[in-house]
């Protein structure tokens, strides 16, 4: 009888516990548990995953032991220094783990850096033992599980890495599709949401396959710089997408098949590029990397056009010319990875100015997580320092672990983690007294550990029961104490059973510092921030273009960009938070839309950035013809600044009429300093280059101006004022 995917994972990590146990205890080594931790911990879907994992977790315990001996060394008597740096350290370890993929290794290293120094308190000499033991332990659960892994069932990632592309591509091909449905007046926008959600999972999950496939697979590993590089531009394909999506309102009037030479093929051809993925997979399509296609525009048809619709043309061509080069990268770097092509890197296509940023911005949502474990682990240590609680130090240990654990995923709650926390140290309750006594002989212990460990992760198997299935292991194994010399008590049972709800209230009373966790006020708080970025870009627009700026302003700039970028989607997860009771008539759908609209007023704004900056350099001469017009669009942005001030003070504050009767009349005052300025193009003053970059500047300025309405709209429908009340 073929055996299922579960029954093999709960075996192997049952058998790789009881290894981890035996190897230890036979060698004598105390605190048998951490290997028991890392041979459970370390297990996910395929080999290569886990074995990524375990990397990761002896990379991070590594560099714990050096920090940690290090801090040990230059405070051996001074707690409160040794204190300080090392809530530091354990504060930056959650910093970092928000910026790079190397997200475990900064976990592991912050709590184990606790674990060696507060395990050694007061008697710091024996902080070296620690390590060294906590090393051991380290490397020898990873090996076990490794072992067990390869031996057993061996699962490679690089199948499932072919699956993630080709399901990933047939969503974006139905996503294309799709839009090209609106752009004709068809279907509904709101219908097509589920498949941009599926688009986000599936690249995250895309990269995390990835991730596990370099390791057990060596085709993979070689290519691996291709195939990160086709992570990357699917991520970008994603985005291009929805950018294009965006501009389809100010084209949908026209007759784009005029207007653009080949269009129905144009499209055509777009749409094989996402057929043609599944084909390369399998090995079937060897043909020549897709040419470039050239987009051409009917000039004769274009000149016929206001200079509002040329201005929505240029914004909807530039968007089209970049998902064509996007399309066209992600076959070429598939068809290196397979082989069809030579694999020699090719030329990428040149980075927009503005998005250029640098990879050391500061993020707030960042700043906040540290704050959190660095107060979390403080208030464990004081109430520790000057009142006798269960477990001691051990409390603050496992507060300031999990703290750290939960600094990645702010929005998630702390109630449901009371249940099963509960229900598994009673499990655990009932075999360590009514069992556990009665074993002899590692023999006896070993079956009731692996029985243990095996219903655990089989009843937890899935991804959302992850609470159950760490809730279960960690109480058993820390419940258990298993030693050589192994004694029973109830008060060590009842004092490691408070010592981690102790851990939860230091955690739930640190998640309150420095803002509210309550996802409302988090969703209220980000929009703020949203809107306040959006008020900054819109008053660096009326910079000289080629300005040299100082590095202050660059900071500043990337920062504001950085933050338009991520906290859309900031803010639609925590929107999944919000209780009803918190939103009184607003429905989940009207909170959805307004996020998307959210969503929309960032491409808009990056897009403004973008073309500003893309635009090619004028000489005076060539300025003097467009000051009336540089003058209404100085206007036009003031008083987009001026509701950017006030939607982020109040986010109920847009009026959609006012606004609309406002953009009406400029668009009007707009329209007639166009057709005086830029129809001198004829005489030669403007290049065709400079015109295109300002129709796409103006499109951009447009667009943005019916993104703000679009959000007032959908702000209109959303209850602020239940959002803001204060809920306990």
């Amino acid at each position: 009888m073929p055996l299922s995917e579960r029954f093999k994972s709960a075996f192997k990590v049952a058998l790789a516990v009881v290894l981890a146990y035996g190897i230890a205890l036979s060698m004598d080594w105390g605190k048998p548990v951490w290997a028991a931790y890392a041979a459970a911990f370390i297990s996910l879907a395929t080999t290569g995953q886990s074995i990524e994992k375990g990397i990761m977790r002896m990379l991070g315990t590594l560099l714990a032991t050096v920090v940690s001996l290090t801090l040990v060394a230059l405070f051996p008597q001074d707690r409160w220094s040794l204190m300080l740096a090392l809530s530091t350290f354990a504060g930056l370890c959650s910093y970092l783990m928000g910026g790079t993929k190397r997200q475990y290794m900064w976990n592991v290293a912050g709590f184990v850096s606790l674990i060696i120094c507060l395990g050694s308190v007061p008697a710091t000499e024996n902080a070296f033992t620690t390590a060294v033991l906590r090393t051991l332990q380290t490397g020898l659960g990873i090996l076990c599980y490794t072992l067990v892994a390869l031996l057993l069932w061996p699962t490679s990632t690089a199948r499932e890495l072919d699956t993630a592309v080709h399901r990933l591509a047939a969503t974006q091909r139905k996503l294309y599709l799709g839009y090209l449905d609106l752009l004709e007046g068809k279907g509904r926008s709101e219908d097509l949401q589920p498949l941009r959600v599926q688009e986000v999972q599936q690249i995250q999950h895309l990269g995390q396959t990835l991730t596990g496939a370099r390791e057990d697979t060596y085709e993979v590993w070689e290519m691996r710089r291709e195939w990160e590089r086709y992570v990357a531009q699917a991520e970008q394909v994603m985005e291009a997408l929805e950018r294009w999506h965006e501009s389809f309102e100010e084209v949908r009037p026209l007759d784009l098949e005029s207007l653009i030479a080949d269009y129905r093929p144009l499209i055509g051809e777009l749409e094989t590029r996402f057929g043609r993925i599944e084909p390369m997979l399998s090995g079937q399509d060897s043909e020549q990397s897709p040419p470039a296609l050239a987009i051409t525009l009917n000039m004769d048809k274009v000149h016929a056009l206001s200079h509002l619709e040329r201005a929505a043309l240029a914004l909807f061509d530039t968007q089209l010319r970049n998902l064509e080069s996007l399309t066209r990268g992600l076959l070429e770097t598939l068809s290196r990875i397979k082989g069809f092509s030579p694999a020699e890197p090719c030329p990428a296509a040149p980075a927009e100015p503005a998005r250029a940023l640098p990879h050391l911005v500061p993020d707030p949502d960042r700043f906040a997580a540290a704050a959190q474990v660095i107060t979390t682990i403080w208030l464990g240590y004081l109430v520790w320092l000057y009142v006798e609680i269960p477990g001691g130090i051990g409390a603050v240990v496992i507060a300031g672990s999990l703290v750290i654990a939960y600094a990645m995923y702010p929005q998630l709650p702390m109630r449901p983690v009371f249940k099963p926390l509960a229900v598994s140290a009673a499990f655990a309750a009932i075999v360590y007294i009514f069992i556990m006594p009665r074993l002899s002989g590692f023999l006896e212990l070993g079956s009731l550990i692996f029985v243990v460990i095996f219903a655990i992760d089989y009843l937890f198997h899935e991804p959302r029961q992850i609470l159950g299935r760490l809730s279960g292991i960690v109480m058993f194994t820390t419940m258990a104490g298993i030693t050589n010399e192994q004694t029973y008590g109830f008060l060590s049972l009842a004092n490691t059973t408070l010592m981690f709800f102790l851990a939860l209230g230091f955690i739930a009373l640190g998640r309150h510092v420095p803002f509210s966790p309550q996802p409302h006020k988090a969703y209220l708080r980000l929009v703020r921030r949203f809107f306040r970025s959006c008020e900054y870009l819109s008053a660096t627009l009326r910079r000289p273009p080629g300005q040299r700026l100082t590095w202050l302003e660059r900071t500043r700039d990337a920062f504001h960009l950085r933050e338009l970028s991520t906290l859309p989607g900031k803010i639609g997860l925590w929107a999944r938070f919000i209780a009803p009771e918190s939103l009184g008539d607003t429905t989940p759908e009207e909170l959805q839309a307004l996020t998307a609209n959210i969503q929309a007023l960032s491409y808009r704004m990056r897009e403004i950035v973008e073309a500003r900056a893309a635009l090619p350099p004028i000489t005076p001469g060539e300025l003097v013809v467009s000051t009336a017009l540089q003058r209404e669009i100085d206007t036009w942005r003031a008083a987009l600044r001026e509701i950017f001030r006030r939607l982020a003070l109040d986010p109920d504050a847009g009026d959609e009429a006012r606004f609309r009767s406002a953009l009406d009349a400029k668009l009007q005052a707009l329209e007639d300093d166009i057709k005086e300025t830029l129809n001198r193009t004829d005489q030669g003053r403007l290049s065709a280059e400079q015109q295109h970059g300002a129709y796409r500047l103006l499109g951009a300025h447009r667009g943005l101006s019916e993104a703000v309405i679009a959000f007032t709209k959908a702000a209109g429908s959303v209850n602020w004022p239940r959002l803001r009340e204060e809920r306990f």
